[in-house]
């Protein structure tokens, strides 16, 4: 009995000392544990520093420049409504139509009434030649009618002398050519009134009468179309707000019409962010949906667009606690005429990624590949500095990840520079401070995976 205890507490003991050897190894067992592994097989690549700009990205939604709640310009029932929902109209397309009987008789009513002005002005202006002929045949009458008096009246004045005439009989004569004389005057007045038309005063009043009443007939035709709602632009209808039989109050919504030639998408910027976005500036954007026939687009199907910064707002909702603003970019379209009706490759509401860089800046750069994660954080494997007679040799560096551009991604990490060569295949076996073999450069594009190693540090 007490042999089999021994013996079990002996199998205990050597299970507990194989636990914790491995256990020291799985931790890396120090710089003597891994300088004792025998060197392990990696590629490398050499740390660049460059100028890389960080690159920041936000979305929003595709929205029409501009576009109109098409209202009523007066007040009635829709007697026409030609359109519909989706529909292309070009600029002073019927939109609809109200009931105009009522103005459309009065129009015809003023109308009527402008000829007769204009008639009345035309009378004023030119006299007929009947009355012309009618004062001038009087005028010629009086004349003879004159004439005969003076000759009576010299013939009175010759008896007088010889004593054949009274002196009553005399002043008769003198009455008679004196009033013969007179109405030749009026004949004459009136003569000339009549061919000369009528008083400028009259004619005046008459014109005044006329310009006031085509003004009239002016005012009515702009009432007559208020009632006709036309498209203010070229555009696409998106909503409908009446049909035929409804009431229209002046004001009320017909229909909201887009122009979708240029579109806009608004993004909120983060505040860290917002000094490197200007007014003007160039941005990439892609957009789902809005490839069009023939037109490039990525793996999920997205098209880029190129857009350009219209304006920054300078206010964020910090009511509400954000700290982003508004950045408005613009987009030329793509409209398909060829189609019925015709199809614009952005439409409103779609979802647009917009992709901005900012200032550039120096930067370390490693391959992608190189970073290893773990739970502890991000780290690279940097080859040591060669010494004579030693292998080769690596140490690990914990780094803080900045800006990715491509295959290659900036880090920050405890004396790493620019030149040093870092691990690109073979990290995630490594350990701190393990020796390694470095494949010859030729092999690694040759095999692209196999290849000898280079052996120790050159001599």
């Amino acid at each position: 009995m007490l042999f089999r205890s021994v013996a079990f507490l002996s199998v205990c003991l050597a299970g507990c000392g194989r636990d914790a050897g491995s256990a020291e190894v799985a931790a890396g067992g120090g710089p003597a544990a891994a300088a004792a592994a025998p060197p392990a097989l990696v590629r490398t690549q050499v740390i660049r520093e460059e100028d890389v700009s960080p690159e920041f990205r936000a979305t929003g939604n595709v929205r029409p420049r501009h576009f109109s709640v098409v209202a009523s310009g007066a007040d009635g029932v829709v007697a026409e409504f030609p359109v519909e929902v989706g529909e292309f109209v070009p600029a002073g397309t019927l939109l609809s139509k109200l009931r105009m009987e009522s103005t459309d008789l009065e129009l015809q009513e003023q109308e009527a009434l402008t000829e007769a002005r204009a008639a009345e002005l035309a009378e004023l202006q030119t006299p007929r030649r009947e009355d012309v002929e009618e004062s001038q045949a009087r005028v010629q009458a009086l004349q003879v009618t004159a004439s005969n008096a003076q000759r009576r009246l010299e013939e009175l004045r010759a008896l007088s002398r010889r004593g054949a005439a009274t002196q009553s009989e005399l002043r008769d004569g003198e009455d008679a050519f004196d009033a013969a004389q007179q109405n030749l005057l009026a004949a004459q007045a009136a003569y000339q009134r009549t061919a000369s038309g009528a008083r400028e005063e009259k004619k005046q009043q008459a014109s005044s009468m006329l310009e006031s009443q085509k003004k009239h007939v002016d005012f009515l035709k702009a009432e007559r179309e208020k009632r006709l709602t036309k498209a203010p632009f070229d555009g696409f209808v998106v909503e409908e707000h009446t049909y035929v039989g409804q009431w229209l109050s002046k004001g009320a919504p017909v229909l909201t019409l887009a122009r979708l030639d240029e579109v806009e998408v608004e993004v909120q910027i983060d505040q860290q962010y917002i000094d490197q976005v200007s007014a003007g500036r160039e941005v990439t954007l892609r957009v789902s949906g809005s490839g069009g026939a023939g037109a490039a687009t990525t793996a999920e199907g997205a098209r880029e667009w190129t857009g350009r910064v219209a304006a920054v707002v300078p206010r964020s909702n910090w009511e509400r606690g954000s700290r982003s603003f508004p950045v408005i970019i613009r987009i030329q379209n793509e409209i398909d005429s060829s189609t019925t009706p015709p199809t614009p490759a952005l439409r409103e509401g779609m979802m647009a990624e917009a992709a901005f860089r900012g200032i550039p800046v120096k930067a370390l750069l490693v391959p992608k590949d190189s970073v290893v994660r773990t739970s502890r954080g991000a780290f690279v494997y940097v080859v040591n500095p060669a010494e004579e007679g030693k292998p080769l040799s690596v140490r690990q560096v914990l780094v803080s990840l900045g800006i990715g551009t491509g295959v290659w991604i900036q880090v920050q990490g405890e004396s790493l520079a620019a030149g040093q060569q870092v691990v690109t295949e073979g990290a995630e076996r490594l350990r701190a401070f393990q020796t390694v073999s470095i494949m010859a450069p030729a092999k690694q594009a040759a095999d692209g995976g196999g290849g000898a190693p280079a052996g120790a540090a050159p001599k």
